[in-house]
């Protein structure tokens, strides 16, 4: 009995020990971050001072829908928000913790504002310091807009949420959006589907996670807008958001001012007479040109362009259309088509292409309007252009912006 009550007390002590030791743990602090004075986005980029770089020395609050976050690898350290006034494109010390449609507060005290290659940017900014969320899922919806809208207004659509409809990207099925392999950043060129010659960069980061998918085709892209010098690139929020299920139209336009970029190759049959591209006569594009007129005296040759091979398998109503322009006394410039290219001009069976080119002699572009190539549904096709001169005379012709919608 004596055994009994020395064990029970011994436990009573310990169990008196056990809940005196037991240790209280506060509760985490609610995260608070300065209000100050608080300020819209278009209030903030007012603060920009043309030239310098404007350190915030006091409490700024601004408030906003985060419209871009890191999630895809295709920014790093960076976000966008916007409110009803603007976008506003951050920076910050380390990786931000944010995600689209995180409604935010950013205290910009200690951040700086300045402009970096002509886009305006909050900088230096610490995630935990500077930033408090206040709800989740608010997504914003993209403003619809055209290509010519951007271009026309580029300070005031920096860091905005647009959506483009009716585009398509040059490369589409063929290139991918970056070189993920090498983690190189790439630019690509995205076009206007009614006027091709309407065109927006494209930047995606090589790290991003879907730098080596194939860029898709055309119909609607939504993306956020950043500005490098004198011209926009576009900022891939996640490709699953691009709806362009439609395969890119086939166009050269020569504005990259290269004759053979795409695929497109020249072979000179006789002489040495070669296309090269131009702006003059007051263009507001580049175009491709060729002449036998050279020193004073024609020369005589057959040169031919010819394209790469255009992918008319799944089409459904295939259309060509093309602008020529043509002067002084010469052989007219003969287009052909053929579904077996050889890569040799001579030894290939080609079939005259009626497509309408200009045939009045005198300065102008003319459009030849659309041509069904509906009876090479099904078929890879190829398309080239004869030129000839002789040595007593030659024209003069200029191409551009040859289009097939597949």
């Amino acid at each position: 009995m004596k055994n009994l009550k020395y064990t029970l007390g011994l436990l009573m002590v310990v169990a008196i020990l056990l809940v005196s030791c037991k240790k209280e743990y506060d509760a985490p602090p609610v995260k608070t971050v300065p209000t100050g004075d608080v300020k819209t986005i278009a209030e903030v980029r007012a603060l920009y001072v043309p030239g310098e770089s404007v350190k915030i020395t006091q409490d700024i609050s601004v408030y906003g829908v985060v419209t871009a976050d890191e999630t895809t690898g295709n920014l790093y350290k960076e976000a966008y928000m916007e409110d009803a006034t603007g976008g506003l494109y951050m920076r910050f010390q380390s990786n931000s913790g944010l995600y689209i449609g995180d409604s935010i507060q950013v205290n910009i005290n200690g951040a700086i504002i300045l402009k970096y290659n002509q886009m305006l940017q909050v900088d230096s900014l610490h995630a935990d310091n500077s930033i408090k969320k206040i709800s989740t899922q608010n997504y914003k919806t993209p403003k619809l807009v055209t290509i010519s809208d951007l271009l026309n207004d580029k300070e005031g659509y920096q860091a905005k949420l647009i959506r483009l409809d009716s585009v398509f990207f040059e490369e589409g099925g063929v290139a991918t959006f970056a070189d993920g392999d090498n983690q190189v950043s790439v630019t690509r060129v995205l076009s206007d589907y009614i006027s091709d010659t309407t065109q927006i960069d494209v930047r995606t980061s090589g790290y991003a996670n879907f730098a080596n998918d194939i860029l898709p085709g055309s119909g609607t892209f939504i993306g956020v807008v950043a500005q490098y010098n004198d011209g926009l690139q576009l900022i891939v929020r996640d490709p699953d958001e691009l709806n362009m299920p439609n395969p890119s139209p086939f166009v050269k336009n020569f504005n990259d001012e290269s004759i053979t970029s795409g695929g497109w190759v020249q072979q000179n049959v006789i002489g040495n007479v070669d296309w090269s591209t131009s702006s003059a006569g007051g263009a507001t594009s580049p175009y491709a040109v060729i002449k036998n007129y050279i020193g004073g005296s024609n020369i005589p040759c057959e040169t031919w362009l010819v394209s790469p091979t255009i992918d008319l398998t799944s089409s459904s109503n295939p259309v060509m259309s093309m602008r020529s322009d043509y002067n002084y006394t010469g052989d007219p410039l003969i287009a052909y088509i053929t579904t077996n290219y050889t890569g040799d001009v001579t030894t290939t069976s080609w079939t005259v292409l009626p497509i309408s080119l200009d045939v009045t002699s005198g300065w102008g572009f003319v459009s030849s309007g659309d041509f069904s190539l509906s009876s090479y549904i099904g078929s890879n096709v190829t398309i080239a252009f004869k030129y000839t001169g002789s040595n007593s005379n030659g024209s003069t012709w200029e191409i551009d912006d040859i289009r097939i919608i597949k």
